[in-house]
C-alpha cells in the first residue's frame, strides 16, 4: 500500500489508495489526535497496513469519518471500529443509510454482499468538528449521493467523491448533475484559491487549479 505525506496549516495529511477502486482513505494528525477518513480498505493485508499506520502515530483516533455511503469509501468500517472501539463514527443519516443497502451502495455490482452494521452518530451539515489543534467546518454537497459531507478547515477540505482533479463526481441523473455543480460552485469553488482540495480518488489539487483548468466548472 502507497502512502504520500502532506503538511497543512496544523495538520498532517497521509493518503492511502485503497481497495480495487483506489479509493484515497486518509490519515489526518493534528495535535495528538488522529482522524481517519473514508476508510475503503477491502483486503485483510491493507485493513492490517492501515491499523499499523494508526498505531504507530503515537496519537489517539478519535473520529472514523465517511463523507458518503458507496462501497469503495465505507467497506472497511466495521473492521475499523472493531479494532478501534473508543473511535467515534461519524456519517450523514441519509449516507448511513445508502451504507447498509448492498445494491444502493454498489457492492453488488462490484461483486460483494458488503453492508455496513456500524452504527454512526450524525454528521450534519454546520457541524463542527474539532481535531486536536484545528477544528473541521461540515458542509453537505448533493447530487453524487443525497448529502455527500465535506469538511473544511483552513487550508484544506475532504470532498470525497464530489470534486476531483480537472473532474467532477458522476451521478445518477442530470438533475444531480446540476445540484452536483450548484453545491461544488456555492461550497468550494469560494473558498482560497491556494486550499488544498483532498479528493476520494485521484491526486490532490488546489481551488485555483480547478477554477482554472477544470471544464466542469
Amino acid at each position: 500500500m502507497e502512502q504520500f505525506h502532506e503538511t497543512m496549516s496544523g495538520a498532517t495529511v497521509t493518503r492511502m489508495p485503497v481497495g480495487p477502486l483506489l479509493t484515497n482513505c486518509y490519515l489526518v494528525q493534528s495535535g495528538t489526535e488522529l482522524m481517519l477518513v473514508d476508510p475503503g480498505m477491502v483486503w485483510n493485508r491493507e485493513l492490517e497496513e492501515v491499523a499499523t499506520v494508526i498505531e504507530s502515530a503515537n496519537a489517539r483516533l478519535r473520529w472514523i469519518v465517511c463523507t458518503h455511503g458507496h462501497f469503495d469509501h465505507v467497506s472497511g468500517v466495521d473492521t475499523a471500529m472493531n479494532r478501534f472501539p473508543d473511535a467515534t463514527l461519524l456519517m450523514d443519516p441519509q449516507e448511513a443509510e445508502l451504507a447498509r443497502d448492498p445494491m444502493a451502495n454498489y457492492a453488488t455490482q462490484m461483486g460483494s454482499t458488503f453492508a455496513m452494521h456500524a452504527d454512526p452518530c450524525p454528521l450534519i451539515a454546520g457541524q463542527e468538528l474539532p481535531l486536536g489543534l484545528i477544528t473541521y467546518r461540515i458542509a453537505t454537497i448533493q447530487g453524487h449521493t443525497p448529502a455527500s459531507s465535506v469538511l473544511i478547515a483552513g487550508d484544506h477540505a475532504f470532498v470525497g467523491d464530489t470534486l476531483f482533479a480537472g473532474s467532477v463526481g458522476r451521478t445518477p441523473s442530470q438533475e444531480g448533475f446540476e445540484q452536483l455543480l450548484a453545491g461544488i460552485r456555492v461550497t468550494l469553488m469560494t473558498l482560497p484559491p491556494a486550499t488544498r482540495i483532498f479528493p476520494g480518488h485521484g491526486e490532490p489539487t488546489t481551488i485555483g487549479a480547478e477554477l482554472g483548468d477544470n471544464p466542469w466548472l
